[in-house]
């Protein structure tokens, strides 16, 4: 009996069989914890990733950034500002309308593992991975109307509360990547832990400045579509 190789086009088969490329969109509701639960409310984040998964081990490696988002501030920067009614008055000496809102970015590298629950479909099943990287927060006053001069320019650095410092991540979810490509998705929990302290060297509400270190906590379930760009092709045994 002998054997011979042959190069097998792409196809359902061979997606199993060779490194992937992906590009993940995602979205997420996210929860603050630690120090960051006394800063800002439960918001959203959306990202992007781009991951390399190997073959046959399934290992992965990518690049991730976060956009986070929310409308709840529990730290009021402007209280100095507002009345015993909780106005403030704007340079048009009308009541301002402007309002404090959440903003989070992180950037990190990650590496990780799936691990199939089929035999027949090795693409899908339970990833597992660690990430590290940065992430930087601040509070932004929307003032769309320009109505504060207190906090245009660099008056605003006084206010924004702006943090930074090393992040650390865990995500496991389950991901699916069909034979056909046409329904690739994946969804899980991803908690981070970023131990940053303040940018600003003055606080304006608090006429000080913050040198505390602080550990910043998120809880996020996200989900995410991917695209697979590229794939190689799979190399078959046929026996005669």
């Amino acid at each position: 009996m002998g054997s011979l190789s042959a190069q097998r086009p792409l196809g359902q088969q061979a997606l199993n069989e060779a490194p992937m490329l992906f590009l993940n969109a995602n979205y997420a509701g996210m929860v603050p914890l630690g120090d960051l639960a006394d800063r800002f409310g439960a918001g959203f984040s959306a990202g992007f990733q781009v991951e390399w998964m190997s073959w046959p081990n399934n290992w992965i490696l990518g690049i991730d950034g976060q956009y986070g988002f929310a409308g709840k501030v529990k730290e009021n920067v402007l209280d100095f500002l507002q009345d015993e009614d909780g106005n403030i008055v704007g340079r048009d000496l009308a009541i301002s309308q402007a309002f404090l809102q959440q903003r989070l970015v992180s950037g990190k590298v990650t590496i990780g593992r799936l691990f199939p629950l089929f035999e027949s479909n090795k693409r899908s099943g339970i990833r597992f991975s660690l990430g590290t990287g940065f992430q930087m927060h601040w509070i932004k006053v929307n003032d769309e109307l320009r109505s504060l001069a207190q906090t245009e320019g660099d008056y605003g650095a006084g206010y924004d509360r702006l943090t930074a410092g090393w992040l650390v991540s865990e995500f496991l979810g389950y991901q699916h990547v069909s034979l056909n490509r046409r329904i690739n998705f994946y969804a899980g929990v991803d908690v981070g832990q970023a131990f940053g302290r303040s940018l600003r060297t003055y606080d304006y509400s608090t006429m000080q400045q913050d040198d505390r270190t602080r550990l910043d906590m998120t809880l996020t379930f996200r989900a995410g579509w991917c695209i697979p760009l590229w794939t190689g092709t799979g190399t078959t045994d046929i026996y005669y």
